[in-house]
Parts: C-alpha cells; sequence; structure tokens
C-alpha cells in the first residue's frame, strides 16, 4: 500500500518466478485491512464481555 500510494498507481501485478499470476488493486488492500480491524474489534469485544 505505501508503494502504491508513493508511485501514485491503483494496481501492481502479481509475479511468481517471472510470470505474471495476478494484478493486486488498492481497494484489494483496503478490503484486506478493514477485514483484519474487524476481527480484532470483534477479538477486544469478546474479551471485554468475557470479564467483567
Amino acid at each position: 500500500m505505501a508503494l502504491m500510494t508513493e508511485k501514485r498507481v491503483r494496481h501492481l501485478p502479481v509475479l511468481e518466478g517471472g510470470d505474471l499470476i495476478g494484478i493486486i488493486s488498492i481497494g484489494d488492500l483496503v478490503k484486506s485491512i478493514i477485514g483484519d480491524q474487524n476481527f480484532v474489534i470483534d477479538q477486544m469485544e469478546h474479551y471485554i464481555h468475557g470479564h467483567r
């Protein structure tokens, strides 16, 4: 995401052994980050509610 922001690009190629295997977009990264944050929030809520 930092590279995309720095270079002002919205898509990057994904290479494996020099072969193009896909393309990742900034939207893909944002969705992943939001999903990770939601998971952490859920875990924290369960911890808080379980320790009252």
